[in-house]
């Protein structure tokens, strides 16, 4: 098929208008991952400023508790600023950025926001940017329709410790005293009931089945399709990607490559031009 020169224009003016497009929008994206990596080293060099900690546990508890006091309450979608409110209540809901902007764990009205999804995304980045290992930790519902609950986990150099950020920073402990683990709390009673007399009674989780990534996100068809391809195993031990719990990062990259890949098609027909006889 001829392309004739009334629509290699068209099509100039169209990679021309989406290379212009994905360009500011890769900038704006860059300037809000910026402002977001801003806020959480201001976090992290506030709290622990003038604190002699001596170890690693020290670090994570005194980073979870911060970030529980700040952080534990609603925001009202008058108070933030236009990007803010798009962020907080799309897809990613709310990020880093935003938790720690407006000290909260939700918008207030907002279906879907609760404490445990934000402050377990503000502890994984602030533990990455300390360098501590970090990962998330899904325990399934135990009681019907009253949905999951998120934590987390970090690598002590032995094991992965629990920690829930949202419940005032509970850890669970063995016998010797450590911040026990998933299978420790999972083949000890006595470990796990710590939650009913030390946090709160009617604590409703479970650890019969925990997840590193909250599949059920996903829609089911595109689920069993994932699981198909990758297999049982690499399904079951799967993490949470780190681009999820940085979606201004994300965008930035997604916009920065369709920049990148803008230009060279621009390039290509620019070439292909000057080389036709």
């Amino acid at each position: 098929m001829k392309i004739t020169d009334k629509n290699k224009k068209v099509l100039l003016y169209l990679v021309y208008t989406f290379t212009a497009i994905s360009f500011c929008l890769s900038v704006f994206f860059f300037v809000k991952m910026q402002e977001e990596n801003s806020l959480l080293d201001e976090f992290i060099n506030q709290t622990l400023a003038q604190k002699n900690l001596t170890n690693l546990e020290d670090t994570v508890l005194t980073i979870s508790n911060a970030i529980y006091n700040q952080t534990n309450g609603w925001v009202n979608r008058e108070e933030m600023d236009w990007y803010s409110r798009w962020e907080a209540t799309g897809f990613f809901k709310m990020s880093t950025g935003v938790g720690l902007k407006y000290k909260c764990f939700g918008v207030s009205g907002h279906p879907g926001d609760g404490p445990c999804g934000t402050m377990t995304k503000i502890f994984l980045r602030a533990m990455w940017d300390l360098g501590i290992p970090a990962r998330k930790l899904q325990l399934m519902e135990v009681i019907p329709g009253k949905g999951g609950h998120t934590m987390a986990e970090f690598f002590n150099g032995k094991k992965w410790c629990v920690i829930s950020p949202s419940d005032s920073s509970f850890v669970w402990r063995n016998i010797n005293g450590e911040i026990a683990s998933v299978k420790e709390i999972q083949s000890d009673t006595s470990i796990f009931n710590q939650v009913y007399y030390k946090w709160r009674k009617n604590w409703q989780y479970g650890f019969k089945e925990t997840w590193n990534i909250n599949w059920e996100k996903i829609p089911s068809p595109i689920r069993s399709t994932i699981r198909f391809f990758i297999g049982e195993e690499a399904y079951r031990n799967a993490e949470t990607p780190r681009l999820y719990e940085e979606p201004r990062k994300l965008l930035f990259l997604t916009f920065a490559f369709i920049f990148i890949l803008s230009l060279l098609i621009l390039y290509l027909i620019h070439y292909r031009t000057k080389t036709k006889p």
